[in-house]
């Protein structure tokens, strides 16, 4: 079978290297990666439980041809009839979500409309009853994508996206997303020893990913629902196996700085959370110095954007180079950026409608 994990564009090339980390061969797209697995339900609990700069997984379950609504409907009709297994049981609940570039058919709308009408009617040939229609907690999420007139229909196997992690309890303006925070430790090169320093923690987002980096912890360890756990086939021991073999977060040092008192107080209830402790402080981050016990990494989110005081670029560029040498040191930073230092890699990211870079040095 063949599955997708989407994220967002430019970390392509770290969900590659995740995925082949977990014994798969990565295919990349633009926001997306594919990989191939003999038995899909294993690799849809590990790659939805490890993952994680990915926002989904998606099992794609067939596609055909559709230049016009009745090549639509009647390839979502026969595959659903001729589906072995009890995926399309008409006790399940279904949405659709639709999706159309260089096509005849334009309308998404239109498009899920002709798509869900052949599936139920499929099941009604099948089974002689068909599904309902759920589009706020459907136990079986679709989507359909046709791109050159071609169909594909696929199945979320997650659900609620997944940088939804579950730690993040109180929020500040902006926050970053936590599957592009872990993308920058991950680009960072970081060996995960050493204190996790971010003078400008917001809401603690840097920290917490890096911190399950460093002891190799799922992301996803707070989360109590996955789509795939809807299913009627789905083994609920094996994913509790699964879950069975994590590591417990010891020895960290996380060090949390910020200006906003609000941020401190957000950090430290997010990393609670997590069942981590932190040592914060209210102050500039520039002209910081590091703290006991390095190297280690420095991961920081500066203020960008218009709803946000950029800083004094010139100045942070100088503190990071003089006072963090030696250490794993990535930023996200905004697309206006001077630092008057060269990254040794620098990647194009989105941050919601923002578009910045992590850079690392």
């Amino acid at each position: 079978m063949k599955l997708i994990a989407t994220c967002g564009k430019g970390l392509e090339q770290l969900l590659a290297a995740e995925i082949r980390g977990l014994g798969f061969d990565p295919m990349i797209e633009v926001g997306a990666v594919a990989f191939e697995a003999e038995h899909s339900a294993p690799a849809v609990r590990l790659a939805n439980w490890k993952l994680r700069t990915a926002n989904r997984v998606l099992l794609v379950l067939g596609g055909w041809k559709a230049s016009n609504e009745q090549d639509l409907y009647f390839g979502a009709f026969r595959l659903v009839k001729g589906w072995r297994g009890s995926l399309f049981a008409p006790e399940m609940t279904l949405s659709i979500r639709a999706s159309s570039s260089a096509s005849n058919l334009r309308d998404v709308g239109y498009i899920g409309l002709k798509v869900k009408d052949g599936i139920v009617d499929g099941q009604r040939e099948k089974f002689g009853s068909r599904s309902s229609i759920d589009r706020d907690n459907p136990t079986l999420p679709l989507r359909v994508r046709l791109h050159r007139n071609r169909a594909t229909l696929l199945f979320d196997t997650s659900g609620e996206p997944l940088d939804r992690r579950g730690y993040r309890v109180e929020s500040t303006e902006a926050p970053l997303r936590e599957t592009l925070a872990a993308a920058a430790v991950l680009a960072s090169g970081w060996d995960g020893t050493g204190p996790i320093v971010d003078p400008m923690c917001g809401s603690g987002t840097l920290l917490a990913e890096a911190a399950m980096i460093s002891v190799g912890c799922s992301p996803q360890q707070l989360r109590r629902r996955f789509a795939f756990m809807g299913l009627q086939n789905h083994d609920r021991q094996a994913f509790q196996d699964l879950k069975s073999q994590e590591p417990q977060f010891e020895g960290l040092d996380l060090y949390g700085g910020d200006l906003s008192e609000h941020a401190l107080l957000a950090t430290r209830d997010n990393l609670d959370e997590l069942g981590l402790k932190v040592k914060l402080r209210n102050r500039d981050a520039i002209g910081s110095e590091p703290p006991p016990g390095g190297p280690g990494l420095l991961a920081v989110n500066p203020p960008h954007g218009a709803r946000l005081a950029a800083p004094d670029w010139r100045r942070v560029g100088t503190w990071l180079d003089e006072q963090y040498a030696g250490w794993a040191r990535v930023m996200v930073v905004g697309a206006e950026h001077d630092l008057g230092i060269e990254p040794t890699q620098a990647i194009p990211i989105r941050n919601g409608p923002l578009e910045g870079w992590i850079l690392t040095f």
